[in-house]
């Protein structure tokens, strides 16, 4: 399997890619609610995230047949405009200004290099293709830590697979699922 970085015109499958990987997620769940309304909300929330990477000179990678992607930014770089969001409603954004505040403040000191989202189309889920993601992105970023946010328990074993540890206890928004904060020495 090829991995590559996202051409500028594929940032649309990238789009695709996360919202269909993180429907079910659930921090997404928690965030939209409403599933009816969860793919369009989750379209217009990646949409940002994918802009503030390429703003912040970081990395959108993806799999030659475009099935999953993932999404690295430099420590302290992961700012997105907050027009970015136009679309969502009030308590969608309510909900995605607590999370990133708790996120902030969660985040570690330093340099390292950060694993925002990791998706995989659900056709191509279970198949290593993830962990093949995040080993490309590791061995790119060579000397330098990752760190990444684990939404639920399965990813979370994944990375600990990959040679992640939990970076402090899990936290949770007040009625939002837990998130485990995850450290990787190079």
């Amino acid at each position: 399997m090829i991995v590559r970085s996202a051409e500028l015109s594929e940032m649309d499958i990238v789009v695709d890619v996360l919202t269909e990987a993180f429907h079910e997620d659930p921090v997404s769940v928690w965030v939209f609610p409403d599933v009816e309304r969860r793919p369009v909300a989750l379209s217009i929330f990646h949409r940002a995230i994918v802009r503030g990477t390429l703003a912040a000179d970081g990395n959108v990678d993806v799999t030659d047949d475009l099935s999953a992607a993932v999404l690295w930014t430099p420590s302290g770089e992961e700012d997105v405009d907050g027009d970015a969001f136009a679309g969502l409603t009030g308590e969608e954004l309510g909900r995605l200004a607590a999370l990133f505040e708790l996120m902030t403040e969660r985040a570690p000191a330093g340099e390292y290099r950060h694993a925002q989202f990791i998706g995989v189309r659900k056709s191509a889920q279970r198949q290593g293709i993830g962990g093949w993601l995040l080993r490309h992105g590791l061995d790119r970023n060579g000397a330098v830590p990752a760190y990444l946010e684990a939404s639920s328990p399965m990813s979370a074993k994944l990375y600990r697979r990959l040679g992640f540890r939990d970076h402090g206890p899990a936290f949770a928004v007040a009625g939002g699922p837990p998130m485990q904060p995850m450290w990787r020495e190079p």
